[in-house]
């Protein structure tokens, strides 16, 4: 697929969808282009002109004075007329806007008062035609919200987010687009130590420092995933959460079949709560339903295969059956089992009441805390129990 540059977006857009990202960002006739511009009419855009909104306000907001170099003094009044001078340029409804007010005021009480020292606003590294390319030759594309000089040693770098869902530090130590920036800036300031902040309008701030070696890693897995799309010939639809919320639904193939099969709403559909309580429950009825159906027929599908395939007294190795797009085996497996009472009576009373269950996935991460001869002793304990299981994959090789 054309790859002129990686963006955060674009990468996640690739990962949930080969297909969505073609027609979007390479449309391959005039249909798909269509449907694109239909899904960037107004009525589709509202939260994403908010947020535009908001972040060319705050951008603004934090630009210093070309002339002077200071920065403007902290007046709430300032910061919400720069708001609604964005939403004079990009219109929205009035829910919105009251949302984008609410959100500014909270923002400029928690964070706009503290004195900043400002580096670049909305800094840009590379562009649509010529992207920035990292040291490893992977060709990156993005806009720094805001960079701010912590100290002679430390950057930061600001992203402002108005999304609803909060983000996690753990999330923000691995996140994409975080990596992608501070592999920009390391290699533009190599002597500084950067932070990357995730600035959420409507929670606070969550930030991550990665070491060299991580962002060394993270480039490598940045030129992985370059590679993988640019050799990408025949993009390929998957469903998934991400279909909610995908323009070209309507001349997706895989999307039209569940639509036309009655299973959209069970399979992709978002998780509605309605206000009115016998349509949500009528709607969870119509869950449990499906969900019955769905269940009956699988088994009904698993026992053909077992009974209509397979040789029950086949030896090892012989019940197996490749299709054209599948290799499917039925075979003999054995289940570890760790006995309850046994357990008990070689751990410490005080190791096991710590123990939410009895599974083999807490047992086995107790054991590295006890000594060797309790770890033998309760491994020996353990009893095999043996069943048939039906593995289906699809080979590598199908189309």
């Amino acid at each position: 697929m054309k790859v002129p540059y990686l963006s955060a977006s674009r990468l996640k857009t690739a990962q949930d969808c080969q297909l969505s990202y073609k027609l979007r960002y390479d449309p391959p006739n005039e249909e798909a282009v269509q449907v694109k511009w239909a899904n960037e009419h107004r009525d589709n855009l509202g939260p994403a002109r908010l947020g535009g909104n908001i972040h060319n306000a705050l951008e603004e907001w934090r630009r210093p004075n070309p002339k002077t170099g200071k920065v403007r003094r902290p007046r709430l009044d300032k910061l919400l007329e720069l708001y609604d001078a964005e939403c004079a340029k990009a219109e929205i409804d009035f829910d919105l806007y009251e949302d984008g007010v609410k959100m500014l005021t909270r923002w400029f009480q928690k964070r706009g008062t503290a004195p900043v020292k400002v580096l670049h606003v909305e800094q840009q590294f590379g562009s649509h035609r010529a992207p920035y390319i990292l040291s490893n030759g992977v060709p990156v594309f993005g806009f720094i919200d805001l960079t701010l000089e912590i100290d002679e040693n430390t950057i930061e770098l600001v992203d402002y987010k108005t999304q609803r869902a909060p983000i996690k530090q753990e999330e923000a130590d691995s996140n994409v687009q975080a990596g992608m920036y501070l592999s920009v800036a390391k290699e533009l300031w190599p002597d500084k130590d950067i932070i990357f902040t995730f600035d959420l309008t409507r929670y606070g701030t969550v930030s991550t420092r990665w070491s060299d070696e991580k962002i060394d890693t993270f480039k490598a897995f940045l030129k992985t995933k370059w590679e993988w799309i640019n050799s990408i010939e025949e993009p390929k639809a998957t469903i998934g959460p991400a279909c909610k919320w995908c323009a070209f639904t309507e001349i997706c193939p895989k999307a039209q079949k569940l639509v036309q099969m009655g299973a959209w709403d069970i399979v992709v559909g978002a998780t509605p709560v309605d206000d009115d309580p016998d349509e949500m429950l009528d709607q969870l009825q119509g869950i449990k339903a499906a969900q019955a159906i769905l269940t009956k027929k699988k088994k009904a599908i698993e026992d053909h295969i077992k009974n209509e395939w397979f040789d029950r007294h086949a030896a090892v190795g012989e019940n197996t059956r490749i299709t054209e797009k599948y290799a499917v085996k039925w075979e003999d497996r054995k289940n570890k089992k760790y006995l309850p009472h046994e357990v008990q009576r070689l751990v410490p009373a005080g190791v096991y009441g710590q123990m939410s269950t009895l599974s083999n996935t807490n047992v086995e991460r107790l054991l590295p805390v006890l000594p060797e001869d309790v770890q033998k002793a309760i491994r020996d304990t353990a009893i095999s129990k043996p069943f048939k299981a039906l593995t289906i994959r699809k080979r590598q090789d199908a189309n």
